[in-house]
């Protein structure tokens, strides 16, 4: 055999099930076997096929066929050829120190062999088909490109192979010729260096090459044999327009190859982030993720079911490689006005059926069994088995067809169903026990290859332009899962100026323009903050995301807007402000393409300030404070002038937001420098109302962070002025030593006066408002950062009024013990005092003040909708313990529609059927409201304003109507409490007199 990696074809021997001599490797190698019917008649001519060996252009021999059944029952004279294989027959440098193609211009002295001696065994120089299987297949449909071939065959037949097969063309031949010299320890790495060095090699060297896996040597546009690109030549018709039959068979990747490309235990199916990564994949792996995405999408769907991510992964395979290519060249053929006969092979030997998954239909390779006639093989190459009557039928039947053919230049002849040439109507023959005929095959999959994902590619290659104020931005094309709908993002938009060195502690100033078109592709840095909160937050809610790095200057948008809306449209904008308690988060945690693509809004992440340079103060004009809600309202602005741009309507602006984000949301409602800027709001599980955001008096806060940073002096001034003058790293430590607390201050100026004053005189923006909770908004996640260790399992009644002590720092023991007995009983169950404590929890931060929020809201005349989320991703039911319900943040996954992300954000898991459509729900609820300033809608359930009765609704599974949300211990907290402590007050004050 020529040169390769011998034990390869061992191996392969006994997945085929054959049993054959496997010779050894020689660089001596190029040699026939014939095989002829004895006797035939004198000056008989009879016709010659030409087999090409397969194997990748790295493995193979002519004793690996025996062509005497063939040659019997045909009446035909058959050749195998040997050729130069791996780095002997394709090394190239891409010049014309090594041009390369070697092995296949051994093809063509065969064939020149075959045109003078071929006579002399029987054989008819004139009527001589080339034919051949997998890089066999492929070589005879570059013998028909090749000028050098014309004259040296008459007909060809290409099996589960063509010169379409692109990956087999290399772009970059000097590439792997450097490679080789690298591993080789070659002394130059100039092209006649590196030949030279070749031609120095020992056999030993060489079959060491050829054992290697991560060396390709491939086809090569040398000028010469191929005289351009394949594409090239294909497209203007420059080849030999002699018959053809062109085919596949049904599943050609499904094992085979399989088992040398996919992950290990594939059998059994393949999760969708594994197929993702495997090997198999390096044919397309110069498309982008996203592109590659989408293909991905066409063949697994969601990827959710492992054993359809296993059967798209083979098909994908068998469609990448063989199929697509194959009919590609049959269309080629057929315009050029050349005959041409495709097949399907249907039906796969039975003697393999128990070697191979049940799964498998007729695998790579599995024709040659029939073309050989290998039912009746009893010379050096047999089956390890035997074959039923049908499949001797079937081997009769094939052999006919390529014996016919081989004579003729058609397949048909008495007996045999008819094979129709493939025309305008793509007519194929499906070849099995029994024939028949189909059209366009693989129709679905042959116009996604050539038309959808070119179309993807290009969109991709032309990315998205976008003209604003201050400059033009490049940014990106994003899919959703669900949605033919194309989305724009722009990432990293800056709608301020860098608020460093003198900005520092500053308000925001608008953002200066560029010159030429900025990339928008890339995330934000975040915010400074302590970057290992994101990350660990990103592990409890089991999300994969890259986590930005932080930086001072963060000010910047990320904006999504459907593509192509109609030309002069004005949709709603819907403006995020991100939750993280005010010290962590930022616009790379969220991805606005579902919602903009589900709901034809313009969606907008807003990063801001946070922490110590978002929120320190020393309560006077040194340092007034709220930098971060200055930061909200200068993006605010921004949108105002630019988002015109993106297809967004400056006059219908909705902010919604989490958390800190919804605190922000109700605060942009109270103060006088965000009137006009928006027009609908949304604050999910916060809200201004809530008491602990005037905990830490501001002064007192900057003498903390004076303390921890050895500042000289305590003055307000001086604190200022040590603050101006830190260090990033400075400020980052400073930062992991004083998380929690910063916040809002009444500064005079962005909040005119303290909140309760505020509602009191409702004096704030009448706007429609959503404002919500859900129903276990400390179950899980709030609490596993502050909570003590084992409070899952249980807690004392001390422990728990040891937590709410803090809530009520001036407060009296008699006032926490009423507090105590309301929430926790007797306190003797350790786990009812633990739901207790979350209830407690919930109900301070942000269950009372979401009601305070919208009696205040609806006492003002201001349209306002409430609800209560009651079902939790099942995604992160795993994650938690099983008690909780619907935890702090659970909403996001819905209002971002989480089951539907393809891009950044992957949530870890798969969601229900059910929960997709609540997703759509919920999205559909908040696309309504920031269109119209009611989220009722078509297909929904009505959801009431909140009104005297104090109606809400209620989303889950199943939406429904509810009133007077948690009345009970609203009706504690704002009057029982209140009263008891008046009663306490009054009496002790009648003791005093």
């Amino acid at each position: 055999m020529c040169i390769q990696f011998r034990e390869a074809s061992v191996n392969l021997s006994k997945i085929v099930e054959m049993i054959m001599e496997i010779p050894e490797v020689s660089e001596d190698c190029l040699y026939l076997n014939v095989y002829t019917p004895a006797k035939p008649a004198e000056d008989a001519k009879l016709p010659v096929m030409v087999w090409i060996h397969g194997g990748g252009f790295a493995m193979g021999a002519a004793s690996f066929y025996d062509g005497s059944v063939l040659a019997a029952y045909q009446n035909v004279v058959v050749v195998t050829i040997q050729y130069r294989l791996g780095m002997l027959g394709f090394f190239s440098t891409g010049d014309g120190n090594a041009p390369g193609n070697w092995g296949l211009l051994d093809q063509v002295a065969a064939l020149q062999w075959v045109q003078e001696n071929i006579e002399s065994f029987g054989g008819d120089p004139s009527s001589v088909t080339i034919f051949g299987e997998s890089a066999g297949g492929v070589s005879v449909s570059l013998q028909y490109l090749s000028p050098l071939s014309s004259g040296l065959f008459h007909r060809g037949i290409a099996e589960s192979g063509t010169a379409a097969m692109s990956f087999l063309v290399s772009a970059d031949p000097m590439a792997t010729a450097l490679m080789l010299a690298n591993v080789s320890n070659c002394a130059g790495t100039k092209p006649h260096e590196v030949v030279d060095c070749v031609m120095q090699m020992s056999t030993e060297d060489v079959i060491k090459i050829a054992e290697s896996v991560t060396l390709m040597f491939m086809v090569t546009v040398d000028g010469h044999f191929l005289p351009k690109p394949v594409g090239d030549l294909l497209k203007s018709h420059e080849f030999n327009k002699s018959p053809l039959i062109n085919g596949v068979n049904n599943d050609e990747g499904g094992f085979l190859l399989a088992q040398y490309l996919a992950p290990a235990g594939w059998e059994d199916g393949i999760d969708f982030e594994t197929i993702q990564q495997v090997p198999g994949f390096l044919i397309i792996n110069m498309i982008t993720s996203d592109i590659n995405d989408v293909i991905l999408e066409e063949y697994m769907g969601n990827g959710e079911d492992r054993e359809k991510n296993r059967d798209g992964y083979t098909e994908l395979l068998g469609d990448l490689m063989f199929n697509i290519p194959a009919i590609k060249v049959s269309n080629a053929h057929r315009d050029s006005g050349a005959p041409i006969y495709m097949y399907e092979f249907q039906h796969p030997p039975s003697i393999l059926a128990s070697k191979r998954p049940s799964f498998t239909k007729v695998d790579h390779g599995d024709e040659i069994a029939f073309v050989f006639g290998g039912c009746f093989l009893k010379a050096h190459v047999r089956i390890n088995g035997s074959l039923t009557e049908e499949e001797d039928e079937l081997c009769r039947t094939v052999m006919a067809y390529w014996g016919n053919f081989a004579r003729t230049g058609s397949p048909n002849g008495p007996g045999l169903t008819q094979w129709p040439m493939y025309g305008a109507g793509e007519e194929y023959l499906g070849i099995g026990l029994k024939q028949q005929v189909g059209s366009h095959l693989k129709a679905n999959r042959f116009s996604f290859h050539t038309q959808t994902l070119p179309r993807k590619i290009q969109e991709k290659q032309q990315r998205p332009l976008v003209h604003t104020k201050l400059g033009a931005l490049r940014g990106e094309y994003l899919r959703v899962r669900g949605k033919t709908t194309v989305v724009h993002s722009y990432l990293g938009v800056p709608f301020a100026k860098p608020p460093v060195g003198p900005l520092r502690l500053a308000p925001p100033q608008p953002a200066e323009g560029w010159e030429g078109v900025r990339d928008a592709t890339k995330q934000p840095y975040m915010c400074l903050q302590d970057r290992q909160l994101t990350v660990t937050f990103a592990e409890k809610l089991d999300m994969t995301i890259e986590v930005p790095d932080v930086s001072e200057d963060c000010l910047y948008l990320n904006i999504y807007t459907p593509a192509k809306p109609a030309e002069g449209a004005k949709l709603p904008v819907m403006v995020w402000m991100h939750g993280g308690a005010f010290v962590m988060g930022s616009a790379s945690f969220y991805d606005g393409s579902v919602l903009a693509a589900y709901q034809n809004v313009v969606v907008v992440l807003v990063q801001y300030r946070l922490g110590m340079l978002g929120f320190f103060s020393t309560g006077d004009e040194n340092a007034p404070g709220n930098w971060g809600l200055l930061d909200q309202v200068s993006a605010l602005q921004w949108v105002q002038e630019n988002i015109k741009s993106f297809g967004g309507d400056p006059s219908s602006v909705t902010i919604f937001g989490e958390s800190a984000g919804g605190v922000s949301v109700s605060l942009q409602i109270l103060s006088p420098l965000s009137t006009g800027l928006f027009h609908r709001a949304i604050a999910e599980s916060g809200t201004a109302a809530m008491d602990l955001l005037t905990g830490i008096p501001p002064m007192a806060s900057a003498m903390i962070v004076a303390n921890v940073s050895n500042c000289v002096g305590s003055k307000p001034h001086q604190i200022v002025d040590c603050v101006m003058h830190m260090t990033t790293e400075d400020i980052l430590n400073v930062i992991k030593n004083t998380r929690w607390i910063y916040g809002p201050t009444t500064d005079g100026h962005f909040l005119p006066k303290n909140v309760k004053d505020i509602f009191a005189s409702r004096q704030f923006n009448k706007v429609p408002l959503i404002n919500g909770i859900n129903n276990d908004e400390c179950g899980w996640l709030l609490p596993a950062f502050n909570a003590p260790s084992g409070w899952t399992e249980g807690m004392d009644r001390d422990t728990v009024k040891t937590f709410a002590t803090s809530f009520f720092p001036n407060a009296e023991d008699w006032v926490i013990d009423l507090v105590m007995n309301e929430y926790l009983g007797s306190g003797e169950d350790t786990v009812k005092n633990r739901d207790g404590f979350t209830e407690l929890y919930a109900d301070l931060i942000f269950n009372i003040p979401a009601i305070r929020l919208s009696n205040a809201h609806r006492d003002s005349g201001a349209p306002v909708y409430m609800y209560e989320l009651q079902h939790p991703p099942s995604i992160l039911v795993a994650h938690r313990p099983s008690f909780v319900r619907v935890d702090h943040g659970d909403d996001i996954v819905y209002v971002f529609g989480g089951p539907f992300m393809k891009t950044h954000i992957k949530m870890n898991g798969t969601f229900t059927e059910e929960e997709d459509e609540l997703a759509k729900t919920v999205m559909s609820y908040w696309g309504n409201f920031a269109r119209t300033g009611s989220p009722n809608g078509p297909g929904l359930t009505h959801w009431p304003m909140y009104g005297a009765g104090e109606e809400y609704l209620g989303i889950g599974l199943k939406q429904q109507v509810a009133s007077h949300l948690r009345a009970n211990r609203f009706s504690f907290h704002t009057q029982t409490l209140p009263k008891k402590i008046q009663e306490k007050q009054q009496e002790q004050h009648r003791g005093e007199l």
